[in-house]
This record gives C-alpha cells, structure tokens and sequence, in this order.
C-alpha cells in the first residue's frame, strides 16, 4: 500500500510538471511576449531539477532503504541525484530573476547576472566536492547528517532570496504600470508566487525522507511551480489580446481609423498594439518616448470607448467579422 500511494504521488507530481511546461508554452506561442519566454524557461529548469533533484533522489532513497544500504550510501546516493540537479535549479531561478524585471518592462543588470552565476557557480562546485570528500575521507554518520542539514539550509535560502528578491523588484516597479488591470494581475500573481513557494520550503525538509513524508515534498514541489503559472493564465485570457493581428486587413483598419477618428500616429500604434508589443517595445520600434506611446494609446482609448487592449482588438476583429458577413438573403 505504501509502495502504491508512492507511486501515484509521483505521477500526479511529473504530471503537474509537464501540465506546467506545456500550458507556459502555450501562452509564449499564444501571447509572444518577451517575458512568457523567461517563464517557460523557468518552468522547463525548475522541472528538469524536479526530475532529477527531487525525483530522482526520494525514488533512490526509498530503494536503497528497502534493500538494506547503508546509512552512508544513502546519502550519498541522494546527493549525487541533487547534484546533477543543481544546475537546473540555478538556471530556473535566474530566469524567474529576469522574469520579474521584465514583467515591469525593466532588464536585468549585467552586474546582477555575473554576481548570481559567480556565487551560486562557485556553491555548485564546492557542493560537489563536499560530496567527493565525504565518501574519500569516510565521514561518520554525524557528519552526513550535518552535511545534509547544511544543504537543506542552503537550498532555502537559496530558493528565499532569489524569491524575495525578484518578487521585491516586481512590487517596486509596478506602481508606475499605468494599466490598473495590468498592476492588479502583477500583484495577485506576486503574492500567489510568494504563498506558493513558501508552502514548498516549508515542508523542504522532508526532501531527504522516503515514505509519505518525501512523497509530500515531491507534490508540494511540483504544485508550487503550477499554481502561479494558473493565476498568471487568467490574467492573460483577461487583459492581453493574442498576438493575432499583425497581418489586419487594410481595409478593415481604413474603415475603423475613418470611424474613430484615429490619427496616422494612433493607428501605428494600434497596429504595434495587435502585434502583441509591450509599450517600451512599441516606443523602440516607432522611435518615440514610452509617455508619448502611453498619450497615444489613452487618447485611442478615449475615442473607441474601451479599456484595454483586448477590448480594442475585439473592437477591430468585431469590424472585420460585420464586413465578412455575407449580406441578408445573399445564397450560398
């Protein structure tokens, strides 16, 4: 039974894991926007540890308990699949880094990017080599008990700081987002991040446990890594158009600029607007300031009578299904 119960724990878990890199996918293919790549890279590293630093090493510890090993070789064992792991997870988390920055329409510093790989590279590389030492100089089972508490400790704070940090810099600069819907969903999608995480760290020391206890830590991983990525969905469905209208009939636009009164400038907007682009995106391809984008798209929306962009797109796919319509009592 408890074999069973493991098993099926596992499953639902590697299945949440591919639901979560399938479905950020779907929204990078679906919205083209740059920071959705950020995300499925992340949710691609953060999956790929789970594989191997979670997965992985509660399946073999498990294993190797119920076949007698020793103390010793398990933990051994464990930290080897951590281990291989490891890079993934730095990886995963750098990328939720820009991720952050980039939700706000920011970058992530040069001097940033060289401290984390510099830091986290040079814990890497001690890692492995604390695992070497272990098994060279035969360590007691203190030590590997202490050895694996430091690393629990570490993989937190780990996890703590790049979270906090990117979630920080994420509340920062949301405030100047002018798009009242757009902050809203950023701050919903922040404090699903911060629960959610903080949900799996709290139970991360049971990572090194085999039975229900690790089995629950494998679940709490994998589930921690979806829900965000669920809030973030509906947000999207609700306050960002596809990126479906690049190629918008010129008739089409001619008829609803004429309607609406739209300037030559306005309409280049609408049309970056369609592309799926962000406004600092929208300012560099137009070569204009990021608040005379922002005047341009207010006073877009002042004459067309909406509020977001998915209203505005709606408005002009609206245009272009009235004209494909064929006229009353024509035959097929």
């Amino acid at each position: 039974m408890g074999n069973l119960f493991f098993g099926v724990v596992l499953a639902i878990s590697l299945g949440i894991g591919l639901t979560a890199v399938l479905l950020s996918h779907r929204l990078q293919r679906r919205y083209r926007l740059n920071y959705l790549t950020s995300y499925l890279y992340f949710q691609v590293f953060i999956n790929v540890f789970g594989i191997y630093g979670v997965v992985g090493q509660v399946i073999a510890r498990k294993i190797l308990t119920q076949r007698g090993a020793t103390f010793e070789t398990i933990e051994t064992i464990g930290h080897f699949f951590t281990f291989l792991g490891l890079p993934f997870l730095i990886l995963a988390w750098y990328m939720f880094l820009r991720l952050s920055e980039e939700m706000v329409d920011s970058n992530l510093s040069h001097k940033i990017t060289l401290a984390y790989f510099s830091v986290l590279g040079g814990a890497f590389l001690a890692y492995g080599l604390a695992i070497v030492w272990a098994n060279v100089s035969t360590w007691s089972r203190g030590q590997y008990i202490g050895f694996s508490s430091v690393f629990t400790y570490s993989y937190a704070a780990l996890v703590a700081v790049a979270l906090v940090s990117g979630l920080s810099e994420l509340f920062r600069r949301t405030p100047v987002i002018e798009d009242r819907n757009r902050r809203r969903a950023i701050r919903f999608f922040g404090m699903t991040c911060f629960l959610a995480y903080s949900a799996a760290l709290v139970v991360s020391p049971y990572a090194d446990k085999s039975g229900w206890p690790g089995a629950l830590y494998v679940l709490s991983f994998f589930s921690a890594n979806l829900i965000p990525l669920l809030s973030w969905r509906a947000s999207l469905s609700k306050s960002c158009a596809p990126a479906s209208l690049p190629m918008t009939p010129v008739g089409v636009m001619s008829r609803f600029v004429e309607e609406y009164k739209i300037s030559r400038r306005e309409e280049d907007v609408i049309r970056e607007l369609c592309a799926g682009k962000t406004n600092k995106e929208i300012a560099e391809s137009l070569f204009i300031s990021l608040q005379t984008v922002k005047d341009h798209i207010y006073r877009i929306y002042l004459k067309t009578d909406v509020n977001n962009r998915v209203q505005l797109i709606n408005l002009i796919q609206s245009r272009g299904s009235q004209d494909a319509r064929p006229p009353r009592g024509s035959r097929g």
